[in-house]
């Protein structure tokens, strides 16, 4: 139910957001015009896109000045969204696109009559958004962020050294997971893992495949995708219930409640995609993609305290950031006060339906 209200409630504003036009300033037709589409909300993602504005500043793309970017756009993890965000972008009159996160650069590869930077996309390739990682295109470049999945997998035996049953959640309907499962699939054995998969298709399905998944298992582990990312708050809920430890693949998830990764570093990974958008403005073209490399530690000691897990101290001490609380999903919170609200009506209702049949007897008694 809750899924299902905040759902609706950011389609319908998202989808005004991406059609509605009449507030926003019309840019002199010597600006640049910048358009920034996000897939979903996410500490990573959301330090990738600071990064990329504050890099196009650095090479003298200001707002206001030569640069003008349009109301931020942003799916809320809706594929339906996205779509209607790329063809809206398409019918503007943009010299780039910025798009984060996989379905969202396929989304807009698509509709795109104007370059395109893709930026967080674990494989560009296998999603049809370039042909290949070592051919450039002239439309479309940008950034990887493929999980260094070999690293985080000696990272979870370091911490869980006993561990032999490794759940991964995993959607197989998105391409950076294909891709993500194939490494688990090929990496987790060679190191000792049993792997016990656990398939979703939506946000909501993380909660009850994560139970089920729980029982049978020492860990589990998210892989590289935005369903199940979207969903952490659920599995943290079964990691914590169970005392298993829930490892993930990026900074911003351990914030949120992750016990460790081995992290792509999201904000110069924007640096390097507000590289390429500034070379992108100044007319260049067939710019090769990047590649991002990971080897930052990442750890959460109040994850670990609540789901029973001791972090090594040779662990603790190559940790390039360490959490000491879970952050709150503010879509989560937005959707509690939903709900709260929702119940005081319906708490309402039900009383002064109560009230009226009670005066109705009373009258029809007399």
């Amino acid at each position: 139910m809750k899924t299902l209200i905040v759902r609706t409630l950011v389609l319908v504003g998202c989808t005004a957001g991406a059609i509605v036009t009449a507030q926003e300033t019309t840019p002199s037709s010597e600006m640049k015009k910048i358009a920034i589409a996000m897939y979903m909300t996410h500490p990573a993602l959301d330090s990738l896109k600071a990064s990329v504005i504050e890099q196009l500043s650095k090479e003298g793309f200001i707002e206001g000045q030569n640069v003008h970017y349009l109301p931020e756009k942003n799916a809320h993890n809706s594929i339906t969204t996205a779509a209607l965000i790329a063809s809206d972008l398409a019918s503007r009159n943009l010299d780039v696109i910025v798009a984060i996160a996989t379905p969202m650069a396929e989304a807009v590869v698509k509709h795109a009559r104007c370059p395109v930077v893709f930026a967080a996309v674990t494989d560009p390739v296998g999603a049809g958004i370039i042909r290949s990682l070592d051919t450039p295109e002239k439309m479309v470049t940008g950034t990887s962020d493929a999980w260094p999945y070999e690293d985080q997998l000696r990272l979870i035996r370091r911490i869980s050294p006993n561990a032999k049953r490794l759940g991964v959640l995993f959607n197989p309907g998105e391409a950076a997971s294909q891709y993500g499962i194939r490494q688990i699939r090929r990496i987790g054995p060679t190191l000792g893992f049993k792997l016990v998969e656990g398939s979703v298709s939506s946000t909501g399905d993380v909660y009850p495949v994560a139970q089920n998944l729980a029982p049978r298992v020492d860990a589990l582990f998210l892989s590289s995708d935005n369903t199940v990312i979207a969903g952490v708050a659920a599995a943290v809920k079964v990691a914590v219930k169970h005392k298993i430890p829930l490892y993930v693949g990026d900074s911003g998830t351990v914030e949120k409640g992750g016990v460790a990764t081995v992290s792509v570093g999201y904000a110069q990974l924007g640096v390097e995609t507000g590289k390429l958008v500034a070379r992108i403005l100044r007319g260049e073209r067939n710019i090769p993609p990047i590649v991002a490399t990971g080897s930052d530690i990442y750890l959460n000691t109040k994850a670990a305290e609540m789901m029973g897990v001791t972090i090594p101290d040779d662990v603790l001490a190559s940790a390039i950031h360490v959490f000491d609380s879970i952050a709150v999903d503010e879509v989560e919170g937005r959707a509690q006060i939903v709900l709260v609200v929702l119940g005081i009506i319906a708490v309402g209702l039900i009383t002064y339906i109560g009230f009226r049949r009670k005066a109705q007897r009373k009258g029809g008694s007399e």
